[in-house]
């Protein structure tokens, strides 16, 4: 198969590998995730981070992954209202690989745990009138020794690689050149560093990966570049879209008690969900859902999660029509 080839792989190529593996015993898998490694490290960009995640999702092995603590359970809940379907299981290894990929801590292939930063340096207006800010990337701690790759993975459409190689300076600011002696200890770099300018709606994340060339370190990170998310004493509450087609959102909590269940109230259009999150040892969780209702054509979603001193609340306008609803203005709250 050729490195293009890979790039569509879908979770059909991925799924064959499950009915292999979890009747093994727990020495097994270890000598799977050791092979396993030894093969990820020879396939071409960006088919690594494909198989990658597709065994982290799949196999569930914290240890091959990332820290087993690092999301708090070992699955990811779904809110629902009546009337809802189920979610698909292709569904459900989407948002498996996308908040595996939002959390990923120390693993096999990220020992420190090292993530990409972003920080903004303006913003820009694209030919299509719309408005775009641009940010430098950083990688700190990732060695200066490696040669980079990066991909991206916007909402609704394919993992993407950038075709040039990447280099890294004393700060972890990416360069698309190696850093001159005078570059070292600098936080930007002109026209040498490598700049994003990423256009998406609110609330939409883009995702990055940055692998070295020698296929053993894999940092990821996530940028929201409009996000709707809302901040009470500590607290935060986030909506992100998972998937438009299906009207999928990720909902990500953080500042709350460690180890904790955190009562969530979810509204659509006068229907009320009744859920609880549960926190992980840094008082961060995840849920997803969607929103809509079998027999509205649009509405308002409203998330309000309930801390011991704290009530942060998210309001998102939402469509049947998966474009409508991104032209609409979303709301954030903060409560006490």
């Amino acid at each position: 198969m050729n490195p293009q080839a890979y790039r569509s792989w879908t979770v059909d190529t991925s799924e064959s590998l499950v009915p292999k593996v979890r009747p093994w015993l727990p020495a097994e898998l270890v000598a799977f995730a050791k092979d396993m490694a030894d093969t990820i490290h020879m396939m071409a960009l960006p088919s690594r981070l494909i198989v990658y995640l597709s065994v982290c999702v799949l196999l569930q092995l914290p240890f091959f992954c990332y820290e087993q603590d690092s999301r708090g359970s070992d699955a990811l809940h779904f809110f629902h209202f009546d009337g809802q379907p189920s979610p698909t299981s292709d569904l459900r290894l989407l948002l498996e690989r996308q908040v595996s990929w939002d959390d990923a801590g120390p693993g096999f292939f990220n020992p420190s745990g090292l993530r990409l930063s972003f920080e903004k340096i303006d913003e820009q207006t694209t030919p299509g009138g719309r408005v775009a800010a641009r940010y430098r990337v950083f990688a700190p701690g990732a060695p200066e020794n490696k040669v980079y790759a990066i991909d991206s993975w916007p909402v609704d459409k394919n993992v993407s690689a950038d075709p040039r190689d990447i280099y890294v300076n004393g700060q972890g600011l990416l360069m698309i050149h190696r850093p001159k002696p005078e570059q070292e200890s600098s936080f930007n770099a002109a026209d040498d560093e490598f700049e994003i300018a990423p256009v998406t709606e609110s609330a939409e994340p883009i995702r990055y990966l940055l692998t070295s060339k020698d296929g053993q370190l894999l940092v990821f990170g996530t940028l929201v570049p409009h996000p709707l998310a809302a901040d009470d004493q500590g607290c935060g509450l986030e909506v992100r879209i998972a998937q438009r087609e299906s009207g999928t959102l990720l909902i990500v909590a953080g500042g709350f008690p460690a180890k904790a269940k955190i009562p969530l109230v979810l509204q659509s259009e006068g229907e009320i969900a009744s859920e609880m999150l549960l926190t992980d040892s840094n008082g961060h969780a995840v849920m997803a859902g969607s929103p809509s209702l079998p027999d509205k054509a649009q509405g308002t979603f409203k998330a309000t999660a309930e801390g011991p001193h704290c009530l942060p609340s998210v309001v998102l306008p939402w469509s049947a029509d998966p474009h409508a609803a991104a032209e609409k203005t979303p709301e954030k709250t903060r409560k006490r």
